[in-house]
């Protein structure tokens, strides 16, 4: 029987990526390189429009923090082994997504992450519905031993003593922690509190390029009223209960553009709260 034509493989070899952008150091292929400029000192222009965007380094993270990310011991090994479930327990913001499980069930190869639809971030409101344990950024109103608890009897499977260091880490360093407690007891104050919200923006005047964001103590704002109002899309509105505006349950999607986007839900990537697109 004549076998059907198979169009032969043919290689396509782009050598090493070890050509570094003089400006910024990220590395390159040498294809990469601009049309004009020699193969012994390329130059590129995709990584940061040669040297016109610059991207700062990441904080370097508390001493406590970096040692879990790099030590041998076991509790950072415990640690690194549960980091995702550790983030998702002091995150001030939930995810929302479908995740598709099937992929994995093919093979013995690494896990794979596949969502069908958008990634979401939900932001709660500052206390829970009545007979709802407090989640999420509601534990950082409670004081510590309450917070702790209501964390440890979600993920019984991590350690308390790891768990009970990074909840006292962030308490401390990350601004968004202070954010928070100031706008419960600025609420709860108010002697209509369900009808005021507190909305964490870019000020006016502040700088709103891409990496050039306010700091987190710089973002916040006191608004009047229940939050019906027509406010900026990339506001995130804090309110005791919630009201009409909010999804069901009292969640409030997060907009990409926000700079306490990533920081809120990512904090043990970013625990100093740092802002921006990362």
């Amino acid at each position: 029987a004549r076998r059907h034509y198979v169009e032969p493989v043919v290689q396509h070899d782009l050598g090493s990526m070890e050509y570094a952008c003089s400006h910024c150091g990220a590395l390159h292929w040498l294809r990469e390189k601009l049309s004009d400029s020699p193969k012994r000192s390329p130059r590129f222009r995709m990584c940061c429009k040669l040297g016109e965007v610059c991207i700062p380094l990441l904080q370097r993270p508390p001493e406590f923090l970096h040692r879990l990310f790099t030590s041998m011991d076991p509790q950072a090994k415990e640690f690194r082994e549960n980091i995702s479930q550790y983030n998702s327990a002091l995150a001030f913001t939930s995810v929302g997504v479908s995740i598709d499980d099937t992929v994995n069930q093919r093979g013995r190869g690494p896990p794979i992450f596949r969502i069908h639809g958008e990634l979401k971030h939900w932001s709660g409101t500052l206390l829970p519905r009545e007979g709802v344990a407090p989640s999420y950024a509601q534990l950082y109103i409670l004081d510590p031993h309450t917070a702790l608890a209501y964390r440890m009897q979600r993920n019984e499977n991590l350690s308390h003593q790891t768990m009970e260091a990074l909840q006292t880490l962030l308490r401390t360093v990350n601004p968004y922690s202070h954010i928070y407690q100031h706008a419960y007891e600025v609420l709860r104050h108010y002697p209509d509190a369900q009808e005021f919200s507190i909305s964490l923006r870019v000020m006016p005047g502040q700088d709103r390029r891409r990496y050039n964001l306010p700091t987190a103590d710089e973002v916040a704002a006191i608004v009047p009223g229940d939050g019906i109002q027509a406010v900026d899309r990339r506001d995130i509105i804090l309110s005791l209960r919630g009201g009409e505006a909010r999804q069901a349950g009292g969640l409030q999607r997060i907009s990409d553009g926000h700079a306490a986007y990533a920081p809120l839900h990512y904090v043990l990537l970013f625990p100093q709260g740092q802002s921006g697109w990362h």
